[in-house]
């Protein structure tokens, strides 16, 4: 079973990834607050247990599993920073709960609470209860379009490249609250703008 200090490795070296820095010892120990000696024996350790590789002093890159595993603890914890805040805890305890929180929330439970936070953000007045934004669709999810909202511009585009009501969408790879996702309709893989989707709305299924 997964230990909660390499959830907490493979998140980091995530977050610098999305943030566009190299994952070096050095700005991994700094972004965990531990010394580079301990960041360097972990480093190793989660090598060889192919969560990554580990090149000395040229740094880290995340192996498939170890950056699908980085991304999902990196979302569950900004999920439950939007939760907490939600509940009116004070910011000085969101981000330190939310650390906690993380590692412990299930994977379902996390995607209702994403998508109802999602919905009730997006969900236009009126809108049937059982649809959801498909911002709110984690990676491998499907849905089936219910309806498109937003101008007549961004519907049209939408329909030119397939997204029409009562097609199914899946979502391939999508960023992490911000960016493009990237779906599957009828068979092709698009790249859609997070503003454009998040006006189209779908039935989960």
């Amino acid at each position: 079973m997964i230990t909660e200090r390499t959830e907490e490795y493979l998140e980091a070296i995530y977050y610098l990834y999305e943030r566009g820095e190299a994952a070096t010892t050095t700005s991994v120990a700094k972004e965990l607050k531990v010394a580079p000696a301990s960041a360097t024996q972990m480093l190793k350790k989660l090598a060889k247990q192919g969560y990554l590789k580990y090149v000395p002093y040229r740094g880290v890159t995340l192996t498939p599993k170890g950056e699908k595993i980085g991304k999902k603890v990196l979302r569950k914890h900004r999920v439950m920073e939007k939760f907490l805040s939600n509940l009116g805890l004070p910011k000085s305890r969101v981000h330190k709960d939310a650390c906690e929180l993380e590692h412990h929330i299930p994977d379902d439970l996390e995607r209702v609470i994403h998508q109802r936070f999602e919905g009730e953000r997006l969900l236009p007045p009126g809108a049937p209860s059982n649809v959801v934004p498909l911002t709110s669709l984690l990676d491998g999810q499907k849905g089936i379009v219910s309806f498109i909202g937003g101008g007549r511009g961004a519907s049209q585009r939408l329909t030119d490249l397939g997204l029409t009501p009562r097609t199914e969408i899946k979502v391939v790879k999508s960023a992490l609250f911000r960016g493009p996702l990237m779906v599957s309709v009828r068979g092709t893989t698009l790249a859609i703008g997070r503003g454009i989707a998040a006006t189209v709305f779908v039935r989960v299924k």
